[in-house]
């Protein structure tokens, strides 16, 4: 017989789910419930609680979102394979297949002794299986957010482990799917696990403001209703509850304790999207509006459809969300109303699953799961065909990878393409809001160059396909004419390569002759610019220990950007030059630049590791406070304690700016937190421009590391 906890609980789900399913499906639903606290009888979780609460409490969340009785049954059963002597057959024999293939996709991999194979091989299977039936994630999601609320059990170590796989994996996915509701739940809680110290002082801050903030909130609160009401407009106002954003905010780093506690955050529902329109003309004519972005025409990722406003008063900003009952609904649920969901909103969830798929590689799990975190935490672009699809890139994406994205067809047979309505090369890099249109020949073929900038693995995989399916005699010539354009940077062809030169080429590469040199080319292996440049560029006798940090540049003289001032670790594409191969961080506004005059220099580049022990790169903070003599001095300090080198310290309008050396980009956000701590709470961003920029300005402080 259950214990009085269990059976409280098991009560608590009938009363949820009776009130909207029918008889059968509550009893086939209480009849898992059974099996379950069977199957895990005996077995408690570490609070010492009988095991079969967990799962009950995660079908509860799933039913609290109406979802239907296969998920509600498989979410009772999700960890009976893992964890017990039954077996997927066995739930197929009592429950169907449906439901065994659920509980199936949510089940870890234990085969191997490997901890670390073990994860990446079951987060692979979770995407296969989510990209088979979404349910899958949605169940996983529940999952880990009730595992979440439950983390005070286990050791700080373990806490801070899954609150950071949280953060970094099941927030990005659950966003991704449009399950923002979840979503916020689970990005609080990670807050809380990760850093205990800094989120209870914030959590001070905006207690210690609260009858000043409730009082503001009314003020705006009252101005809205009284527009409404001017204006005919019927709709429902509700305070929102903007703490995770603020904390999101404040984390990331991009806003201070001051701005935090003086913003404010509305939801305004209305009857339609005309309504929704009226009311941002309205607005703007009687505020001052600083901020407005139409995600309505141009959903955002996950669906999000809305109008957003950011208004400014005399003493605090209000954000406000202005959308439909329906898109409420679909912004807080995502991928689980299905066909009831917007159109929109179910394309942009459907692109998104459609760039997890390209992400799976079946041969190596670990490659899959690097993939997915690099997809779920690049900077991202959204841009829309000229019928509204949305297809969501990676920042510095060009037309090409929107060609590839869109269809294979368009990938493969793209000569142009209409941005915005203006003719642009395939070479364009993308912008987020943009509208493309590719323009095809049929007889057109994708071109090696292209490889030098596309930013997606799919494209990248698509033109490769292609490439190696030409015959030797087609692939040579490419490669040839390919490696007569990269040399035309230099202005040089190849009758001016001298045999000596040929040979030295063909040594660096390890083949026997420049036939082969060309096939390689013409496929992929090999960019045109990397020849070009060990051929050509100053100093190319003596390579740097960079080249050896970056995939694909052994051999090749590398340099960093100093307007952008890349670290190992940050997002990085570069462009060959005659003083060789210059390394920018992706965002750097002077490499769109260059992309724009000279698409075919470009290069996508990649890390060879995160971690270096013996190089070091510089980084220029600036800090949003103004310090003292006796401040600069404790920020040295802090630095070194941290074991960060710092160069030397600027003070100029109301900013402190510091030249710090760091072996990796983690390096610097570790003493960014370290010193926001240490000094209040002060606003501290990366500094693109290097200090020559100051010159002229006090110094406050020179100190060599």
């Amino acid at each position: 017989m259950p214990g009085k906890e269990v059976s409280q609980a098991r009560q608590q789900l009938k009363e949820i789910i009776d009130v909207y399913l029918d008889e059968s499906d509550v009893e086939q639903i209480l009849a898992a419930c059974d099996f379950a606290d069977l199957a895990h009888d005996g077995i408690t979780r570490k609070s010492g609680e009988p095991y079969i609460l967990h799962p009950i409490a995660v079908c509860c969340i799933l039913a609290g979102m109406r979802l239907d009785s296969e998920t509600l049954m498989a979410s009772l059963l999700h960890d009976v394979i893992e964890d017990t002597h039954f077996t997927k057959e066995d739930i197929t024999a009592r429950f169907g297949r449906t439901v065994a293939e659920l509980v199936d996709g949510v089940t870890k991999l234990t085969h191997s002794s490997d901890k670390e194979f073990n994860k990446a091989a079951s987060f692979r299977k979770i995407i296969q299986a989510t990209l088979q039936d979404p349910r899958v994630i949605i169940i996983k999601l529940a999952d880990r957010y009730h595992n979440m609320t439950t983390l005070e059990a286990l050791r700080p170590d373990k806490r801070a482990r899954i609150a950071q796989e949280t953060f970094d994996v099941f927030v990005p996915i659950a966003r991704t799917v449009g399950m923002n509701e979840i979503a916020d739940h689970l990005e609080h809680l990670c807050y809380q696990n990760l850093d205990l110290d800094t989120f209870e002082q914030i959590q001070q801050a905006l207690e210690k403001t609260r009858p000043q903030r409730c009082e503001y909130q009314k003020i705006w609160e009252k101005n809205l209703h009284l527009l409404l009401e001017d204006h005919h407009i019927q709709g429902q106002i509700s305070k929102k509850n903007n703490n995770i954003e603020l904390l999101r905010h404040f984390f990331k780093n991009e806003i201070n304790l001051d701005q935090l506690t003086r913003s404010h955050t509305f939801e305004i529902t209305l009857g339609s999207i005309a309504d929704c329109d009226r009311l941002t003309d309205i607005l703007t004519d009687n505020f001052k509006v600083v901020h407005f972005e139409d995600n309505i025409r141009k959903p955002l990722p996950g669906g999000n459809q809305s109008l957003v406003m950011k208004l400014k008063g005399e003493k605090t900003t209000l954000s406000l969300t202005i959308q439909t009952e329906l898109m409420q609904k679909a912004a807080r649920l995502g991928v689980i109303l299905g066909e009831s969901a917007p159109q929109a909103c179910r394309s942009a969830i459907q692109a998104s699953m459609q760039n997890l798929n390209t992400l799976i590689d079946t041969d190596c799990a670990k490659t899959t799961f690097n993939y997915l975190l690099d997809y779920l935490h690049q900077e991202k672009i959204w841009v829309y065909t000229p019928h509204g699809q949305l297809h969501e890139l990676p920042q510095g994406a060009t037309v090409v990878d929107f060609a590839y994205s869109a269809s294979l067809f368009l990938g493969n047979h793209a000569i142009g393409a209409k941005v915005d309505g203006e003719v642009k090369p395939l070479s364009t890099a993308l912008t987020s809001g943009q509208v493309i249109e590719v323009i095809t020949d049929v007889l057109a073929t994708p071109n090696p160059d292209w490889l030098s900038f596309v930013n997606t693995q799919k494209a990248r995989r698509a033109i490769q396909n292609i490439l190696r399916e030409q015959s030797t005699e087609e692939q040579r010539m490419l490669g040839q004419q390919a490696l007569t354009r990269a040399f035309r940077l230099f202005n040089k062809s190849t009758s001016d390569i001298t045999q000596e030169q040929w040979q030295s080429v063909l040594q660096w590469r390890h083949i026997d002759s420049t036939d082969r040199l060309y096939e390689q080319i013409a496929v992929g292996d090999l960019l045109p610019q990397l020849v070009a440049n060990h051929l050509f560029a100053d100093e190319v006798k003596n390579y740097s220990e960079s080249s050896r940090l970056i995939q694909g540049t052994e051999g090749v003289d590398v340099k960093y950007a100093r307007c952008c001032n890349p670290v190992l670790g940050d997002p990085i594409q570069g462009h060959l030059s005659r003083r060789g191969l210059i390394v920018h961080r992706i965002r750097c506004n002077n490499l769109l630049h260059e992309q724009h005059l000279h698409p075919e220099s470009m290069m996508s580049l990649y890390w060879n590791t995160e971690k270096s022990a013996d190089i070091n790169f510089s980084a220029f903070l600036c800090i949003h406070l103004k310090m003292n003599d006796e401040q600069v001095s404790e920020l040295i300090y802090q630095c070194r304690k941290s074991q960060i080198g710092v160069e030397f310290v600027h003070t100029q309008d109301k900013k402190t700016y510091v030249n710090i050396v760091v072996h990796n980009r983690k390096e610097i956000a570790h003493v960014i937190r370290d010193l926001r701590i240490h000094f209040g709470f002060p606003r501290i961003l990366r500094q693109d421009i290097p200090f020559n920029a100051f010159d002229g300005q006090k110094t406050s402080t020179l100190s060599h590391s």
